[in-house]
């Protein structure tokens, strides 16, 4: 169980406690983390992470201990709440994952994800992301996933746009006093991680995402009528030549263009990433004379309940005509069976196959699904938010 404290045993002798950390025991686990992704010119990973290693927080996150009582291995985890539509997916992020050099190989990493996988089941999250794709994760059942289009906006390009739109409103930085309403305009999108006023301003602060891509972070808003209805958070880095990337943004497809292309003119920038998912119809229209390329989403996906994604999914589906009383249950480790009540034949999926119907994934567009698996088609993939974006883990 979630709570059990699993001791490895060799010769009798104990070796490793595997465990959820305690709050007195994460400033190991800061340390461990810093040594292992931060050099001493980068802010630590205890501030870019509140929601992991501030103490105000509920620590959910676990760790590997020899028998010294020495953390060597640690996994970080954060549970979100991600909107689609009116569905609300109870998800897990997985990230920060560090091994002392001198307790790498032995296993621990390994025992460390089962007992996550586990609590999170436990927990009721539907779905676990990871932040990498690396085969400790490959071989636990999580899989790369996603279609994203990354935009890359030049100096005339952005010119161009601006020029082309009509202007309404003023541009400029966010202010403190901007917070609820930037928050609120957040909160407009569809497709989301659902975030309260506290926990967006702590993300914005914390700066986690720029800081790991080295960047520095700027805020812009559209303020209408007095009013705040939209704002890009854009990365900078800090080299002669000023390049950016965009990290989150809210608002009509008009304005977030124009948010895009005014941060670009400001800041002076060489060239602007704009990662767009491809549900994102509207905005994709306006950049479309712009270079892209295709991409997955950052990380790994893992369908940790069938059950329990039917489920949370079920105020999003209903919105299908055709969606009625789905069903996903595990058949066998990596083997999945997709049924409903509409009269539907039953597909068998492994797990790379349910991810690509579920979320979609590029790279997979010559690879057959099975032919019962055709008949869901028109009901999926689900629409998913950014995952390297304030939320990152």
């Amino acid at each position: 169980m979630a709570n059990k404290q699993d001791v490895e045993e060799i010769g009798g002798m104990e070796m490793v406690q595997i465990r959820r950390l305690t709050g007195a025991e994460m400033q190991e686990a800061v340390r461990l983390s810093d040594a292992t992704f931060r050099d001493g010119n980068q802010t630590s990973m205890g501030q870019l992470f509140p929601f992991l290693f501030s103490d105000a927080a509920l620590h959910l996150s676990y760790g590997a201990f020899e028998e010294d009582g020495k953390l060597v291995s640690f996994m970080g985890v954060v549970l979100w709440t991600i909107r689609i539509g009116e569905a609300a997916l109870r998800v897990a992020s997985l990230g920060s994952v560090c091994t002392e050099p001198s307790a790498r190989g032995k296993g621990y990493a390994s025992q460390l994800l089962e007992q996550v996988q586990q609590f999170t089941r436990d927990a009721g999250a539907s779905l676990l992301l990871v932040s990498g794709d690396r085969s400790l994760y490959t071989r636990a059942g999580c899989k790369l996933f996603g279609r994203i289009s990354k935009y890359r906006m030049n100096a005339l390009q952005a010119e161009s746009l601006l020029g082309g739109s009509e202007e309404k409103g003023e541009i400029r930085e966010m202010r403190p006093e901007d917070l609820f309403a930037v928050q609120e305009a957040a909160e407009t999108r569809q497709i989301r991680y659902q975030l309260g006023i506290n926990e967006f301003g702590t993300l914005l602060k914390a700066e986690a995402i720029a800081s790991v891509m080295r960047m520095s972070q700027r805020v812009f808003v559209q303020e209408l009528d007095g009013k705040v209805v939209g704002f890009a958070v854009i990365g900078v880095t800090s080299d002669t030549q000023l390049n950016g990337s965009v990290l989150d943004y809210a608002g009509d497809s008009a304005q977030v263009v124009r948010l895009f292309a005014e941060a670009v003119n400001r800041i002076g920038l060489q060239s602007l990433e704009i990662p767009i998912p491809w549900h994102e119809k509207a905005i994709h229209e306006r950049l479309s004379a712009i270079p892209s390329a295709e991409e997955g989403q950052p990380g790994t996906v893992q369908i940790l309940s069938g059950e329990a994604l039917m489920d949370q999914l079920s105020p999003w589906l209903e919105k299908q005509e055709t969606a009625n009383g789905l069903h996903l249950n595990r058949k066998d480790i990596g083997s999945w069976q997709l049924s409903d009540s509409t009269g539907r034949p039953s597909a068998s999926l492994s797990d790379e196959e349910l991810i690509r119907l579920l979320f979609d994934r590029v790279g997979t567009d010559a690879i057959q699904l099975p032919a019962e698996a055709d008949a869901y088609r028109e009901l999926f993939p689900v629409p998913f938010p950014y995952t390297a974006g304030l939320c990152f883990v």
